[in-house]
């Protein structure tokens, strides 16, 4: 025997055990969940609600005349309370960042992810409905969560998908579970039946496969002979394995020299470093991981096996009442309380009508003497609608005046029934903790306040029905944040759809170093453009172009389900607080009008949110300031600039004028030694005309240019005028505004 072969068998061998422990565990809750299903769809032309040997009795199946047999089927409108209640609810999941590098911005994204999963699989009106109707019905409800590629697009790339399944009595799950969420698990699978013509389709190429194992035995099998009704049994069967490895403390060498120690698993290590940390006896430590096998089963073929992306069996229940008594399995919703008072009232009601039902109508009581030659009219009075009646008013005979005829009283049903009915009902609002004012009846609240407390009163009655949807979200929200990392493993663009319902597109980036981070469009030059660091992380978000790149693996992230009133019963809510605060002090609609029309669902609020919005709110003022802020600087710059050109200038002039001084000394001391050496003269009449221009101009040469006639003095050494001061001394010059002389 092959080792293939003999794998296959194993794994059939393994199926069967463990559905047969399956089966038995949890039969005595699939007998009574099939009946409580029958019960709830019970109506006029199936007796569902009625006890088999009470309603062939009645009947008149073995003899006698057949009897009243009314089905006022009351217990769908308790039933279809609470699930309409959960479909006005939105039912989401709320991702939370858990440290070792996760953000709330990347948190933000991977919840509108799977956001978006939900809206493109449906999950509300699909996935999520069918669920809860099998948890409220029958006592328990799944969904299911597969991958498959991305729909209208030539790529492998895959996406998660969130699936119903129509009958819940169709999974067979592990029955040693301890946790109420069934997280646990190790195994689970899905039998669902077939026409031979249907596999086909689905699966080409098994034209070879039998019908439905025979050692294995369904519900379905009580009708009639799988074989026989030529239908093919699939199996969907997943189970969990652990994953086996090593995690080592590696010498890790920093850039400053340093060494510190970094966990690393030994699947992840090259063999040299495995065998490193070996000699240098390293700390370790045996690990596992999680992971789930997947085989398709038909008939007594294995037609498709493998590793999933998943963590947990991607079987999430929703669980109604669950309990186990004496080793087994029991689960029941609302429709298991409700049948005892339902038969009381379908009987009470058939036993009423039955009572009215054999009562003659109200005869007519006359003298017969009255109605003579006219018995035919009174004959058809209780059958015909006529006008008149005619009786005589005397005898005939004896002229003495006859009486009227009398109608007696009508016959009146049995107060008993009447009763019992209302009891019935009582005892139906008693069970389910529903009462009339919650089934609508009005009742003597008047105040919103009050209302509210008495539907809050039947919300807690049955809210363990709400606190299971939310358990089961919980799980369903883990089982796809442990496995995006797994199906987003390259860089691609996804949607994500907010509370709002609107959609905005970000990057999901295995390579990303960081757990966020924002991505800005090309520059002219083509090149990534890199964002200012003195922007905040949303006005960079804010900015044309800009788009959000997370990467999935950094970090940890936990998810809480989020079951409350759905995002326009929430807006609704919000407009009307809003609306009592602005009544209250009109003062603030200033600061507060933007979000006042924002929680508006008429037409235009959006655009008069955005008019009233205040500027500091507007993320292009953060790219104005910036633009401010650039041109300021470049102001200051040519300021900087035109000064320094400035001064270069001055010096230059300053330069130049002490350079023309310069040369026009020169040319006068030239032309004076010239000057001197041929006419001693000249040379004195120069030597008096500088002397002159240095005092200011006093002898200053005519206009014409002739040159002042000069006197010269004695010749010999020039006498001193008597003064005070020694020579060589500093003269004292007056003071101009005293005309005293300062020592």
């Amino acid at each position: 025997m092959s080792a293939r072969l003999q794998e296959t068998n194993d794994v059939l061998h393994e199926v069967q055990e463990r559905f047969e422990a399956a089966r038995d565990f949890e039969a005595q809750w699939r007998k009574r969940a099939l009946e409580d299903l029958r019960f709830f769809h019970a109506d006029a032309y199936n007796h569902a609600q009625w006890d088999s040997a009470v309603y062939q009795a009645r009947a008149g199946t073995f003899g006698g005349s057949p009897r009243p047999c009314l089905t006022i089927n009351k217990t769908q409108q308790h039933v279809f309370q609470i699930e309409n209640d959960a479909r006005q609810s939105q039912m989401g999941m709320k991702v939370n960042a858990t440290g070792f590098g996760s953000t709330e911005k990347a948190a933000d994204v991977i919840e509108g992810i799977i956001r978006h999963i939900e809206y493109q699989s449906n999950a509300q009106q699909n996935a999520y409905n069918c669920a809860i109707q099998g948890q409220v019905r029958q006592g328990m409800g799944w969904v299911h969560v597969i991958t498959d590629y991305v729909r209208g697009q030539d790529s492998f790339d895959q996406d998660f998908f969130i699936k119903s399944v129509p009958d819940p009595r169709s999974v067979y799950s592990d029955p040693n579970t301890q946790e109420p969420d069934h997280s646990d698990m190790q195994w689970a699978m899905i039998v669902e039946e077939m026409p031979r013509a249907e596999f086909e389709r689905l699966y080409p190429g098994h034209d070879d496969i039998k019908g439905a194992p025979l050692s294995i035995a369904t519900d379905s099998d009580d009708r009639t002979d799988a074989i026989e009704r030529d239908i093919v049994r699939v199996f969907r069967y997943y189970r969990k394995s652990e994953e086996k490895d090593t995690l080592w403390a590696c010498p890790v060498m920093q850039p400053d020299g340093s060494v510190v120690t970094q966990p690393m698993r030994e699947s992840e290590m090259a063999p040299e470093m495995v065998e490193m940390c070996r000699e240098m006896k390293a700390q370790s430590r045996p690990i596992t991981r999680p992971q789930v096998e997947f085989f398709l089963i038909a008939g007594n073929e294995v037609i498709s096996s493998g590793l999933t992306v998943f963590q947990h069996i991607p079987l999430v229940p929703f669980v109604g009442i669950e309990s186990v008594i004496d080793g087994r399995l029991d689960r029941c919703g609302l429709v298991r309380s409700l049948i005892d008072p339902q038969r009381m009232f379908n009987y009470s009601a058939s036993a009423f009508v039955e009572s009215i039902a054999t009562q003659t109508k109200s005869p007519w009581l006359v003298d017969e003497r009255s109605i003579e030659g006219y018995e035919n009219q009174w004959a058809s009075a209780n059958t015909s609608n006529q006008a008149w009646l005619p009786y005589r008013s005397i005898d005939p005979d004896t002229s003495e005046p006859l009486q009227a005829p009398q109608r007696l009283d009508p016959p009146t049903g049995s107060t008993g029934h009447m009763q019992a009915m209302q009891n019935a009902d009582l005892q139906m609002q008693m069970v389910t903790g529903q009462y009339q004012a919650e089934m609508g009846a009005p009742g003597n609240e008047k105040s919103g306040r009050a209302i509210n407390e008495r539907q809050r009163q039947s919300d807690t009655a049955n809210y363990h029905y709400t606190d299971n949807q939310g358990m089961a979200l919980r799980l369903l929200g883990r089982i796809l944040i442990d496995a995006i990392p797994l199906v987003y493993d390259t860089a691609r663009a996804v949607q994500v759809l907010g509370m709002d319902g609107q959609q905005s597109s970000a990057i999901v980036d295995p390579k990303s170093p960081q757990a966020a981070q924002v991505v800005l469009p090309p520059g002219p030059d083509g090149q990534p453009a890199q964002p200012q660091p003195n922007l905040t992380f949303e006005q960079q978000l804010a900015q044309e172009g800009a788009i959000l790149a997370v990467n999935p693996t950094i970090g940890r992230y936990d998810v809480e389900a989020d079951v409350g009133p759905a995002f326009a019963t929430r807006r609704q809510d919000t407009f009307n607080s809003l609306m009592q605060v602005l009544q209250a002090n009109p003062a603030i609609m200033g600061q507060i009008g933007d979000l006042f029309f924002k929680a508006a669902d008429f037409p235009l609020a959006d655009e008069i949110a955005d008019r009233l919005k205040p500027a500091s709110d507007d993320p292009r003022l953060g790219q104005a300031q910036q633009v401010i802020q650039q041109l300021q600087a470049e102001l200051q710059k040519a300021k900087q600039d035109l000064a320094d050109k400035t001064a270069e200038h001055q010096h230059t002039v300053v330069k130049d004028a002490m350079a023309a001084d310069t040369n026009q000394y020169k040319a006068e001391t030239d032309r004076m030694a010239a000057i001197g050496s041929e006419d001693p003269e000249a040379l004195r009449v120069l030597v008096h005309q500088l002397v002159q221009q240095a005092l200011g101009g006093a002898g200053r040469p005519p206009d014409d240019g002739a040159a002042p006639v000069m006197q010269d003095g004695p010749p010999g050494p020039i006498p001193r005028l008597p003064s005070s001061n020694p020579p060589g001394g500093v003269i004292h010059a007056p003071n101009p505004v005293t005309g005293a002389v300062d020592a």
